[in-house]
């Protein structure tokens, strides 16, 4: 069986290796332009639709009334069709490159059923009907429905190159091209990935759910269950009747938008007859340039004003990137009296991370049927609550089954990607490079039943250890896929200590998560080195601290034991035991009992034994499964943390009592068309007498690199509290201000702002018993810092002015600063 991701990356493969290519492999082409003018005012006419007699091909003008289309295939002759003006057209010649204007006449027109007042644009009296009747044309207004859905998802490659195609490392493949799709009137592609679901969805209005349950799934080269949940209907989701669409990770405002005004122009250039409607089309243009918004056309019914039809692809001008175009495309049918609902869905979305790589092209076409409108007895499929369920057995690979149950036949080339994968699979060369890519993506070197890793902690860096070399390995589903164990070793040029550490998993079920893991080590504590921002052994993460006060880290010996339960709709629980001996490496002490002679009480390493208890809800939160990791897809409900724990004093020599409990919030806003929010707020209590490292202690960052989830401007062990409440707010603001300046939405630069505060105390047990120690509690003031940024530089770099609000006049042993630049790595969307 292929690995659930090692096909992907197998094409991700071609992408980098593309890179350097300059030669397109293409077909020949034609190509036609030229500019649409009124034959009376010379002005330009927008939106006209051109096209080519006896073909599909053809395109639109722009609002400057030009347009360029290129074809594969030689047509006769070239037309145009307007609302208003009669329509034309011309011959065309064998040349390659051709200039062919219009200069059309006006005709007469008038519409029905709309009553336009003078000086008003029907357009707009028409948007209007559609607006107000949003409420009895939107399918959510139903109490229930129910529908079949029938899924496809495709993955292509274009603008493969001849040097690409030519180098040695492809030569194994050259096989994959004989898939090449020519015949589309689009540019050549690369059909590289296919799957098929089939669904039956249900939705109920009171109360609101939603269940689909997948019937059967196919996937070209994937044997995944989740892979295959991602391909239902519920994952990617584009209703055109809310104000707000979410595709690709940004909101944009919908062309019938209760505001839609505020975000586009409108103009009526066609109607006709659909389906027996007599409809209108409508063109939609963005009115400025300084929000998210699409582009295209509509058709609605001239009655009931229900949407059609549209067509609509992102606007250039959409802070936006790695994405060269992205359409949508829906079709609507009134399945029963004054029941609309959606037919066909398709999105495709051209990706390319280089001008000059291959690039991806991913078209999600989904097709529903079937339809099933307000039924009692659908009550029944909501008594199980989970929102995706998968029958038995739901991967089938049998073609005859799906010749009989797909709503439409796929093409030649779709056929092709299924031999194409069984091809592939059969080739050594592919293996080989799916474990190169495994090396680069995951950072281990699998060697059947191990893999050796991770490469990203081969070497490192720190104040004490100095040069850290690490070597490990961990076992893979090829010996077990209900067990995995793995150990390493590590080597300091400074302390000239060897660390090591064992850990492994053995799961009891696979259904909710639910597994017992154990762990050993006997190394420092490296979350001093920010491991939030790098990893904890990453060679990043020991370079350009901003401080030369010694870096804080302890050596610790540590095993533990533990049971993680995951339960139905994001609550999981877990429960460790834990036993730790702490020894500091930078100057602390612990007073262990009140004393007049200080000295005899003072203690610097010290043992520890708890019950740590973690429970978390993320309601509906998705996972992306392999066999032992898993990938969080998010969820858009607060994810909530209660963490409580125990300290057993004199149990495996520890030498203290406690109890400590601590909540956390986070979660994320889109504030729409202002950017997302993002809010971590987290809260705690401890009850007892502990040493510093057993305290709160609040996380900073003695790097140059910006971390959302450190204090940016606090040292390590600056603060520590008992009792403590933080809060962080950090604000994308998505070039939201940038994008109404023409040079900085040209740059796509982005705005970035944020806020933390941390407040705490301590009790005067803890300050005794530490009192040898530099750390203090944020108290009465709280310690507090703000940023503003700059994201999105260059696609990936961002660059942030941090400012210390409070606590400003620190002792100048600590080094601390009042404001400074922090930069970062981000590569979104």
């Amino acid at each position: 069986m292929l690995g659930c991701l090692g096909y992907l990356k197998f094409w991700i493969l071609f992408l980098l290796i593309s890179i350097l290519g300059t030669t397109s492999l293409l077909a020949q082409s034609y190509t036609y332009s030229g500019t649409i003018i009124d034959a009376v005012t010379d002005e330009p006419i927008p939106f006209v639709n051109v096209f080519f007699v006896g073909s599909t091909a053809g395109g639109m003008t722009d609002f400057d009334g030009k347009y360029s289309i290129t074809v594969y295939t030689k047509p006769d002759s070239i037309a145009t069709s307007v609302l208003g003006y009669k329509a034309a057209k011309k011959p065309v010649s064998s040349a390659t490159a051709q200039v062919i204007n219009f200069k059309l006449e006006r005709d007469a027109y008038n519409l029905q059923e709309i009553v336009v007042l003078p000086g008003e644009n029907p357009a707009e009296t028409i948007l209007s009907k559609v607006i107000e009747n949003k409420k009895y044309n939107d399918k959510d207004k139903l109490d229930r429905y129910g529908y079949e859905v029938y899924n496809k998802t495709e993955i292509d490659l274009y603008d493969i190159e001849d040097k690409f195609m030519d180098r040695k490392i492809m030569r194994p493949f050259l096989f994959v091209f004989e898939y090449l799709d020519s015949t589309s009137e689009e540019d050549p592609y690369l059909p590289a990935f296919l799957s098929e679901s089939l669904s039956d969805y249900y939705y109920r209005k009171n109360p609101k759910q939603r269940r689909e349950e997948i019937k059967a799934s196919r996937i070209s080269g994937i044997e995944n269950e989740s892979i295959s949940q991602m391909m239902g209907g519920l994952y990617q989701e584009v209703d055109i009747y809310n104000n707000w669409i979410n595709l690709i990770s940004k909101d944009f405002a919908s062309p019938i938008a209760d505001n839609a005004l505020n975000y586009y122009k409108y103009y009526l250039v066609d109607s006709g007859f659909i389906n027996g409607y007599y409809s209108y089309k409508l063109n939609f243009v963005p009115r400025t340039k300084g929000y998210n918004t699409f582009l295209g056309d509509i058709w609605i019914a001239d009655s009931s004003y229900a949407v059609m039809k549209i067509n609509m692809q992102v606007g250039d001008h959409v802070n936006i990137n790695f994405i060269e175009r992205s359409s949508v495309y829906q079709e609507f049918n009134e399945v029963e009296p004054g029941t609309w609902m959606i037919t066909k869905d398709k999105i495709v979305i051209k990706f390319k991370v280089v001008d000059k790589a291959v690039g991806i092209i991913g078209r999600k076409t989904a097709s529903f049927r079937d339809f099933n409108i307000n039924n009692d007895g659908m009550d029944s499929v909501f008594i199980n609550r989970d929102d995706i369920v998968m029958a038995d057995n739901v991967i089938i690979e049998d073609e005859a089954f799906w010749e009989t149950v797909r709503h439409e036949k796929l093409s030649s080339s779709e056929v092709g990607v299924y031999q194409m994968v069984d091809s592939l699979k059969n080739t050594k060369a592919f293996t080989t490079w799916i474990d190169i890519l495994d090396l680069i993506f995951n950072g281990y070197y699998e060697v059947k039943y191990v893999e050796f890793g991770p490469y990203s902690s081969v070497i490192s860096y720190n104040a004490i250890e100095k040069f850290r070399f690490r070597g490990g390995f961990r076992t893979t589903a090829d010996l077990s896929k209900q067990f995995r164990v793995g150990a390493y070793i590590a080597y300091g040029t400074g302390d000239k200590l060897v660390k090591y550490g064992a850990d492994g998993m053995v799961y009891l079920t696979k259904n909710h998560q639910m597994h017992l893991s154990g762990s050993y080590m006997f190394d420092y504590d490296l979350a001093a080195t920010n491991p939030a921002q790098f990893g904890k052994d990453n060679i990043l993460s020991g370079l350009y601290r901003r401080t030369e006060v010694p870096l804080k880290l302890n050596l610790l010996r540590q095993w533990s034991a533990s049971l993680y339960k995951e339960w139905r709709f994001g609550l999981s629980h877990s429960v460790t035991f834990r036993n730790t001996k702490v020894m500091p490496k930078f100057p602390y002490f612990y007073i262990t009992q009140p004393s007049d002679v200080y000295e005899q009480a003072l203690i610097t390493d010290f043992n520890n034994t708890e019950i740590d208890i973690i429970n978390r809800f993320a309601y509906k939160e998705k996972f992306l499964s392999d066999d032992f990791d898993r990938i969080s897809l998010g969820t858009k409900h607060p994810i909530f943390y209660f963490r409580y724990r125990m300290g057993l004093k004199n149990i495996l020599n520890s030498g203290f009592s406690y109890n400590r409990i601590d909540l956390l919030l986070t979660d994320e806003y889109a504030i729409k068309p202002l950017g997302t929010l993002h809010m971590d707020i987290s809260a705690g209590k401890i009850f007892g007498t502990l040493p510093t490292q057993l305290l709160e202690i609040f996380q900073g960052n003695e790097t140059y690199f910006y971390n959302d989830y450190a204090f940016n401007l606090m040292n390590e062990y600056e603060f520590v509290s008992d009792m403590y409440i933080t809060i962080s707010l950090r604000h994308h603001l998505e070039g939201f201000f940038f994008n109404k300046i023409p040079v900085f939405r040209k740059l796509k630069w982005r705005e970035v702002i944020g806020i933390k505060a941390a407040w705490g105390t301590l009790s005067d047990a803890n300050k005794e018993a530490n009192r040898y120690n530099f750390s203090i509690a944020p108290y009465p003031i709280p310690y507090m810092e703000a940023s503003a940024g700059i994201e999105n530089i260059f696609k990936i770099f961002r660059v942030d002015a941090v400012f210390r609000l409070t606590h400003r006049n620190r002792p100048a042993y600590l080094q601390t600063a009042n404001w400074g630049i922090r930069v970062g790595i981000a590569i979104d969307f």
